[in-house]
């Protein structure tokens, strides 16, 4: 077959400008893999790039299919490629280029070889195809970035989401002390994760917590380090994965002062990939899904996702009908 489904958009909008609909199954160039998708998920960046907030870098029309995280089967692959037609594999679609690669979305897509990973063994389609994004924000946040280490402390702010469920587990494997902000609906989880203390937002003033830290990890996005440089121990750092553009101004005066402020947009990376699947097999990580969409209902897990209430990350599941 030439055709496959896929969630289709044809103009900035809200959930209305998707329609679930057959297309032609895109070509695999030379470096690629063309990879059956089982799951795909939602990520915040899905819907801003819906509504046209990032229309700096893809212009009039949105990019046709959307979609980061996928988990499936490769279809096709260069003669040499390490990888082989059958094998399961997991990896993020690069986001910036949309426009001219497909999205994650649809039942196939097509992603460079040297950007994916083998799927861990112990993780379904599903759990494997909410990872990537949250994992390697988390993982370039705190590693690269922060360098955490072995008896350092690390308050997750916004722990309870897709980037703070994992953040939480990363930062326990890699021996940190670990501070969760979060509702006290979900006080248990973030206890679950390997949280060792919980502030409840609604019920403790955060900003009036004394307690100093060596990382301060803003999932949420709504400080800076201004308001919570006192919180930030000196030579510590503050990470922020929303507000980009002003972080990163921030950031240019990390040379005249001890602690440090930094942006962190997350990108595709085969071997921090390769590092978290190492953690999931070892059982150090594990996924955290909210609900199971079926991509003819990718309309209702967007809404579901703008809601700011989602525990963990929303996986989209693909019927699998299509045989390239």
């Amino acid at each position: 077959m030439t055709t496959m489904n896929a969630a289709l958009c044809s103009h900035y909008g809200d959930a209305s400008a998707l329609t679930v609909g057959e297309t032609n199954i895109p070509d695999r160039q030379a470096g690629e893999l063309l990879i059956q998708v089982h799951a795909s998920s939602i990520n915040p960046v899905d819907w801003k790039i819906l509504r046209g907030d990032l229309r700096v870098i893809f212009g009039r029309k949105p990019p046709q299919i959307l979609g980061g995280d996928f988990a499936g089967i490769v279809l096709e692959a260069d003669e040499n490629d390490r990888f082989k037609v059958g094998d399961k594999v997991w990896g993020l679609t690069e986001i910036r280029k949309l426009n001219s690669t497909p999205g994650a979305h649809a039942q196939v897509t097509r992603c460079a070889s040297h950007l994916v990973d083998y799927m861990p063994a112990n993780l379904s389609y599903t759990e494997a195809g909410t990872l990537p994004l949250v994992g390697l924000t988390a993982y370039q946040s705190l590693v690269h970035r922060a360098q955490l280490q072995a008896g350092q402390s690390v308050l997750i702010n916004g722990c309870s989401g897709g980037v703070g469920s994992i953040a939480i587990q990363l930062a326990k494997a890699l021996g940190a002390h670990v501070t969760g902000v979060c509702s006290g609906a979900n006080q248990n989880l973030a206890y679950e994760l390997g949280c060792d203390d919980v502030i409840d937002y609604q019920r403790r003033d955060l900003i009036a917590c004394s307690d100093q830290f060596d990382v301060w990890f803003d999932v949420v996005g709504h400080r800076n380090l201004r308001t919570v440089r006192h919180q930030i121990k000196p030579n510590g750092t503050y990470i922020n994965i929303v507000k980009l553009l002003s972080t990163s101004l921030s950031a240019l005066l990390n040379p005249l002062r001890k602690q440090s402020s930094h942006a962190v947009f997350v990108a595709p990376d085969a071997n921090d990939l390769a590092a978290l699947r190492g953690q999931i097999e070892d059982e150090a990580i594990r996924a955290v899904i909210d609900t199971v969409y079926p991509l003819d209902d990718i309309a209702s897990a967007l809404a579901h996702n703008r809601t700011h209430r989602v525990v963990g990350k929303l996986a989209i599941a693909m019927a699998h009908t299509t045989n390239a």
